[in-house]
């Protein structure tokens, strides 16, 4: 395997998807935002979740450092919409798992985005970002009472850039 000598700026088509990441972040923050105000949850479980908006803010930030005017800054309302409504009554196990899928759906979304962007810097920004959701994917699932083998799985399919914005 040969390794860069350094870091190659994202491509326009890597920009584009960049993008679709940069809006799938800032929905994900918005829901966290969403989920920690929620009575139920104790004052540790709602700093953990304000914890986890604030890693999907500065992911997004991070992809709009790196694409600049591509990036629209605003929330994706498919990803948004898609999770939201889901996140309602008072039973906090079906909140982590709503959660937790919305987690496992940015890391295989991420993923993908791996095996089809050309710049190395867009690569790396992603594959660091997708390691951090992969290990909330593994919290909420402890939290919510799951298996182990359970916690360690993700079924979630990818979003496709273009689907919605």
């Amino acid at each position: 395997m040969t390794r860069p000598s350094a870091l190659t700026p994202p491509t326009t088509a890597d920009e584009s998807l960049l993008a679709f990441a940069n809006a799938a972040e800032f929905a994900a923050r918005d829901l966290y935002a969403a989920a920690a105000n929620m009575s139920m949850f104790s004052k540790e479980e709602s700093a953990m979740l304000v914890g986890f908006h604030d890693h999907h803010r500065a992911a997004a930030q991070a992809f709009a450092g790196l694409v600049g005017s591509a990036a629209t800054n605003e929330p994706s309302t498919t990803v948004y919409n898609a999770f939201r409504n889901r996140l309602t009554g008072d039973d906090k196990n079906a909140i982590f798992t709503v959660l937790r899928e919305l987690e496992n759906t940015l890391v295989s979304t991420h993923t993908a985005l791996v095996g089809v962007l050309e710049g190395t810097a867009g690569i790396a920004l992603v594959a660091s970002v997708l390691t951090i959701q992969a290990r909330h994917a593994v919290v909420l699932a402890q939290l919510a009472g799951e298996s182990l083998s359970e916690t360690l799985s993700n079924n979630q399919a990818a979003l496709a850039p273009g689907a919605g914005s």
